[in-house]
Parts: structure tokens; C-alpha cells; sequence
């Protein structure tokens, strides 16, 4: 009795799909943190431009540049530059993890994100009624944008870095 049979056998280019998975998830990463950085200015209000001054750093880490106006001289806060100073932003990858990191000292901006100054000037060291409420909460709210960015980021196909090579055997 003969027998016949075929084998496939899948060999997949492991490296250049964990190049191209690295590639497409740092990206994508980026994009998230973009549009957590872009929520996060859209609740900060512009007064000298300290606070969006701060994402600076950051930004320059993805690639992403913004506009930041500053309101005029107010004492005590020298604009973007002073933010940007009171802040770090980093943005790395190493052995499949991907970090995006965003702090500030900028006493201001910490105080607001969690109090109502309009309340406590004295407190928040107020010079001026605030152009919006606060507590701005803008952590939690950017924070919801960068998940539902995440959410939707799938891997890449791995079809494109298999070859099939069937082999008959009788």
C-alpha cells in the first residue's frame, strides 16, 4: 500500500514583522498621544501660555508641533517658554513596550487641575478671575481620548511575512 500526503509547512520572517509591528505600534502610540495632547490644550484656557507651554516637550517627542498664543505679560509667568521649563515629556520603546510620560511642576496649572481658584483665590495665588472654571479635570478627559484611540489599534497582518511551502511525500 502507497501513501501520499502533502505538508504544508508556514515559515513566518519573525524579524521583520516584529520591525514592522514596532513600526506601526509606535505610530499608532503616537497618534493616541497626540489627540491626549490636543484634548488636554483644548481645556486649558490661554492666559500667558505657561500652561500649554508645558506639553512642549512632549509634542517634540512624537513629532507634533502646536500653536501656543500667548495672552500678554502677566507677572510671574513668561509664556510658553516658562512652561515648558516647569515640564518633561517622554516618549519611548524598548522590548515591545511603548511609554509615553508627560509631568509639570507649573504650580498653577497642578493647582487648577484638581481645585476651584475662582473660590480660593488666595490659595491659588490669583492675580485675576479665571477665563473658565476650574477644577479643569483635563487628565481625565484627555485621558478618555487617548483610550479610545488605543481601543482601536489592532496589530498588523502577519499574511504578508508568511511563506507557505508545501512538500508532497509519497
Amino acid at each position: 500500500m502507497k501513501m501520499t500526503c502533502k505538508f504544508i509547512k508556514m515559515d513566518l520572517k519573525m524579524g521583520a514583522y516584529k520591525k514592522a509591528l514596532d513600526t506601526h505600534m509606535t505610530t499608532q502610540l503616537k497618534e493616541a498621544v497626540g489627540a491626549w495632547i490636543q484634548a488636554a490644550i483644548t481645556e486649558i484656557p490661554v492666559w500667558s501660555g505657561a500652561s500649554h507651554g508645558t506639553f512642549i516637550k512632549l509634542a517634540s517627542k512624537i513629532g507634533v508641533t502646536f500653536a501656543v498664543p500667548a495672552a500678554g505679560g502677566f507677572p510671574g509667568m513668561n509664556g510658553p517658554s516658562y512652561g515648558n521649563a516647569k515640564s518633561q515629556g517622554r516618549f519611548t520603546s524598548f522590548s515591545g513596550a511603548y511609554v509615553a510620560e508627560y509631568n509639570t511642576t507649573l504650580w498653577h496649572l497642578c493647582y487648577n487641575e484638581y481645585n476651584d481658584a475662582n473660590a480660593n483665590p488666595v490659595e491659588a495665588r490669583l492675580f485675576a478671575r479665571l477665563k473658565k472654571a476650574t477644577p479643569y479635570y483635563f487628565q481625565v478627559k484627555a485621558g478618555k481620548v487617548f483610550e479610545d484611540n488605543i481601543k482601536k489599534v489592532r496589530m498588523p497582518s502577519p499574511w504578508a511575512f508568511l511563506t507557505l511551502n508545501i512538500q508532497q511525500v509519497s
